[in-house]
């Protein structure tokens, strides 16, 4: 899964945004965001919910969240692996 993906699930997980709220929190620009939303709607993690003034808005879906779960707890190790190299490196 990649970071961009993860990053709109954890943004999900906090609630229901728009498209464009999503874009914005994240920095992806639009041709991105669109690939990756579909991917996420095609995968069932994330779902449709309504549409408001022309904006789609989305939401986690259950799926989603065990994904966002498991993922987090690799990127944990990986960070913690990440940080005890750096600091043998550099004397944290």
């Amino acid at each position: 899964m990649k970071i961009s993906q993860l990053m709109i699930l954890g943004l999900l997980l906090e609630g229901e945004l728009s498209v464009s709220e999503i874009g914005e929190y994240t920095g992806l620009d639009e041709r991105e965001l669109k690939r990756e939303l579909k991917e996420l709607l095609k995968d069932g993690l994330v779902e449709e919910k309504a549409v408001l003034g022309g904006d789609l808005i989305l939401a986690i879906t259950q799926r989603g969240t065990e994904v966002l779960l498991e993922n987090y707890q690799v990127l944990k190790r990986f960070l913690q692996n990440l940080e005890d190299t750096l600091c043998l490196q550099f004397s944290c």
